[in-house]
């Protein structure tokens, strides 16, 4: 028979884990505004290397240097390779939601081990800051750092009175795995370090001097001197921590001299509000006004309580100062340097959390169990408000994203929208103007819709997403490359009615429609012209291409492709921006060969033709005192791989035959752009391709 005197505060421990990761599971979508732009990204890592994406490999480049914000990346796209991408946000979400009452936990625990036999009271507090305002704005990296904040405090905390050497490397990983997950908590743990272990390895030094003080300042100084030992070992081994942030810093005010404040009304209304965990509507607000009630009934306890023990100082005193500094910190800091944001949001998160870890545990029993039972039901309600938000927003969201089917392969597609943050839902509003509470149909704080559209991008091969906001910063791993990619198609939410849209859609036309979604496709010819081929002497159509600068003369039979020759619908043309580069060769070689485009980027040349099968031949050369490699994919096959076309003057043709079901042939040319060999042999071979010519028969129709 099942005992409910068998349960234990770690069966509910993992009871509120399940509940809160519940809503992952339970809707389709996470409503968060910029996660589905990870996954994406994260899926553009993944895929990058394979030089067929050549839509991806066109808009983006790869910024693989060490910063933050790259761990979210990292572990989406290694998810990747295992799961669909819905279900790799939601793996991981799982990962990023779970760890933060297992990290605030296990930091409590090392603060206040060994003063009770039972878990901190205020270990509790730390699930209802697994769901919070920034996780919602999709900030998936600083979800991440907000565990490996409190995982490196509490192993500092719990080793700092005898630093070994193995404990040194744990704690650099740790911190590590902080900064490659958001600078501003990397900064603030190492700040929260400092300050405590400069009080709490310090205060000893002070102590023995001031016993010594009759002894002569001689006698002060030298015991004074010799008590800060501790301190100075403690700071040798911050030093690279310190260097990496100052490092950090520097780079940044080159690029940004000041920063941008919201003003002490916003400032006031945050803190009061606990805003850090509001995301979809004001009705968490009056609940979080109780857990301010609540924590402060806990400090005039804990205040009480060392009182009547003649506690005047502890260890723990050190976590108030800390949260005072934060909390100035938090007052005083702008709310965005540079193209850094919501620096005061990240700082007051903290706040409460440390505020917890200077409140005293081993209180009685009986407020013990109604702080317990508060926060416990505080959480309970404040996941319960936002899961029933989730399940009203994810609908829409489904809504949303129901024509990603429609997205095909190798294209590009931007959003647009009349308003990112209207809904059908009604959401609570507290109106300042009216000093009343209102409804409306729309997420107030955050826009679960405008970065959804991402999961366009990921379910077909090698889509551009070219509204991803990612790639216009440099501490996120994928750049923008090509600003001018041609677009395929627009998804419009809450379509605009305006002229402008109008305009920007008139070559398009509408192939999806619900209620509020309508997905634009650009208009197409019927098919390919088949005026621009020719029959050769089999009877069979031909058409013959001469890649060449603008103006050479074109070879009999065959269309000049320049490098500024976009495709077009039922014809053909460059599908990427490059090549960039063409040149002439000298006279006495046949035209075909004489003349090229080059690059040492990718490029895609997209041809509309019948299905069927056809024979492709391609002309490389080169007259240049230089070989070089050419690489070509067909149709996303492989059919010229590491073929060296030699030094001089010796044209290499190249044959293959291609089965056409899509009415379409794209063959992608690339090279690696490493230069191979010596430095003595570059100058006898070169990093980019190029290529001369292109011939495709068809040789059976189907």
């Amino acid at each position: 028979m099942f005992n409910w005197r068998n349960l234990s505060w770690k069966h509910l421990f993992v009871v509120l884990l399940l509940l809160h990761i519940l809503p992952l599971w339970i809707f389709a979508y996470f409503p968060s505004q910029d996660g589905a732009s990870h996954v994406y990204n994260g899926l553009v890592l993944k895929e990058y290397g394979k030089h067929e994406n050549y839509k991806m490999r066109d808009a983006w480049q790869l910024n693989i240097t060490i910063f933050p914000n790259w761990l979210s990346h990292i572990m989406l796209a290694a998810l990747l390779y295992v799961f669909p991408p819905v279900i790799a946000e939601k793996v991981f979400l799982t990962i990023a939601i779970g760890m933060v009452p297992f990290a605030f936990f296990y930091f409590l625990n090392a603060v206040h081990r060994g003063e009770t036999g039972k878990p901190p009271v205020y270990a509790w507090l730390g699930f209802p800051f697994t769901y919070n305002y920034l996780l919602y704005m999709g900030f998936y990296n600083f979800q991440l750092s907000i565990s490996f904040f409190f995982f490196s405090f509490g192993f500092w905390w719990k080793h700092k009175d005898d630093m070994q050497v193995r404990y040194l490397v744990w704690l650099y990983v740790l911190l590590l795995l902080t900064y490659l997950s958001h600078i501003a908590s990397y900064g603030l743990v190492v700040l929260g370090i400092s300050v405590a272990g400069g009080c709490l390895l310090g205060a000893p030094a002070v102590n023995v001097a001031w016993q010594a003080r009759r002894e002569g300042a001689v006698a002060l100084f030298q015991k004074f001197i010799l008590g800060l030992k501790p301190v100075f070992r403690f700071f040798l081994y911050m030093v690279p921590m310190y260097f990496v942030l100052i490092e950090y810093y520097l780079q940044s005010l080159k690029l940004h001299q000041q920063g941008n404040h919201r003003g002490m009304e916003w400032v006031w209304e945050y803190f009061l509000g606990i805003k850090s965990i509001v995301y979809f509507t004001d009705w968490h607000v009056p609940i979080n006004y109780f857990l301010l009630a609540v924590l402060g009934i806990a400090i005039i306890i804990s205040i009480g309580y060392r009182i009547h023990r003649k506690e005047w100082v502890k260890q723990t005193d050190a976590f108030l100062v800390i949260a005072l500094l934060f909390t100035y910190m938090f007052i005083r800091a702008p709310w965005s340097y540079g193209p850094g944001g919501w620096i005061n949001d990240r700082i007051h998160l903290y706040i409460l959390l440390l505020l917890g870890a200077w409140l005293i545990p081993n209180m009685g029993k009986l407020p013990r169990y109604v702080i317990t039972a508060y926060l416990i039901v505080f959480s309970l309600i404040h996941c319960g408000i936002t899961a029933y938000d989730h399940g009203r927003i994810a609908v829409e969201i489904t809504e949303l994203v129901s024509g990603t089917h429609l997205i095909e392969p190798h294209t590009n597609f931007r959003h647009r929208s009349a308003g990112w943050h209207k809904s059908e839902a009604s959401f609570a509003h507290y109106d300042k103007g009216s000093n009343k509470w209102i409804s409306k149909n729309e997420v107030k704080y955050v826009t679960p819709f405008v970065h959804s559209t991402a999961f366009y991008g990921v379910y077909a091969k090698d889509v551009g997403h070219l509204e991803n906001y990612e790639a216009a910063f440099n501490y996120f791993p994928i750049n923008r490359k090509n600003e001018n990619a041609m677009i395929d198609y627009f998804v419009a939410w809450y379509p605009p009615n305006t002229e402008a849209f109008r305009q920007e859609t008139a070559n398009y036309e509408i192939i999806h429609e619900t209620k509020h979604l309508q997905i634009y496709r650009k208009k197409r010819a019927p098919g390919p012209i088949l005026d621009l081929w020719r029959k050769n002497e089999a009877g069979n159509l031909v058409i013959g291409f001469d890649m060449q600068p603008e103006g050479s003369e074109t070879a009999p039979n065959h269309h000049a492709i320049g490098p500024n020759t976009v495709y077009e619908s039922g014809k053909f043309g460059w599908d990427t921006l490059a090549p960039h580069e063409g040149y002439r060769g000298p006279k006495r070689i046949e035209p075909l060969a004489r003349d090229a485009v080059w690059s040492k980027e990718d490029a895609a040349f997209k041809l509309d033709l019948s299905n069927g099968t056809y024979r492709v031949t391609n002309v490389f050369q080169s007259a240049e005192n230089a070989s070089h490699t050419v690489n070509l994919s067909a149709n996303d096959e492989i059919v010229i791989r590491k073929l060296t076309v030699p030094i001089g003057n010796e044209t290499v043709k190249h044959t293959y035959d291609v089965e056409v079901t899509d009415g379409y042939l794209t063959q992608v040319i690339f090279t690696f752009k490493k230069r191979v060999g010596t430095e003595n042999d570059w100058n006898r071979k070169h990093n980019f391709w190029i290529w001369n010519g292109c011939t495709v028969e068809q040789i059976q129709p189907k």
